[in-house]
């Protein structure tokens, strides 16, 4: 029985491979790195126009009318833009303008400071909010639109006269 067991124990033994669990890991990393193919990123054609949504004269101004003796008007204007980029993110647009309006001492710019393309159709929205001292101004409103983690920038920018 002692030599049955110790056969059987022997055979186990020889029979068994040793295995180096780094060998795999090895040659995954070295097919990796002389792996030739290369990858093409396809040229995006990125597209960003403003647009006040309002009523736009000849010369390409915007008139939009502001409510009397109300504290602010609010108005959603947008641009059409590239929605996602070729990394799959969503579009981002920085919005500025110099005018403002002042409130308890703080100082309240008459626009939002950045939007979000919406995923699924190109287009892009913010508010602006002038106040009734602003009638008879004309204002320009900058937009910056930003793909691919900052690496494209295209800026669009229109006037908007308060009435």
């Amino acid at each position: 029985m002692k030599r049955l067991l110790l056969l059987s124990l022997g055979v186990i033994l020889i029979s068994c491979e040793k295995n180096d669990p780094l060998a795999d890991l090895i040659d995954i990393y070295e097919d990796a790195l002389t792996d030739t193919t290369t990858i093409t990123i396809p040229n995006e054609n990125y597209e960003f126009e403003m647009n006040g949504r309002c009523y736009q004269d000849p010369n390409g101004y915007y008139h939009l009318n502001l409510i009397e003796g109300g504290n602010q008007t609010l108005h959603r204007f947008g641009a059409y833009v590239t929605n996602i980029d070729i990394w799959g993110l969503p579009t981002q647009v920085v919005w500025s303008c110099e005018s403002y309006w002042e409130y308890n001492g703080m100082t309240v710019p008459i626009v939002n400071g950045t939007s979000l393309a919406d995923p699924n159709m190109d287009s892009v929205f913010c508010m602006m909010a002038p106040v009734g001292e602003m009638v008879g101004d004309t204002v320009t409103i900058y937009g910056k639109a930003v793909f691919e983690e900052g690496d494209i920038k295209i800026e669009d920018s229109f006037n908007i006269i308060f009435e």
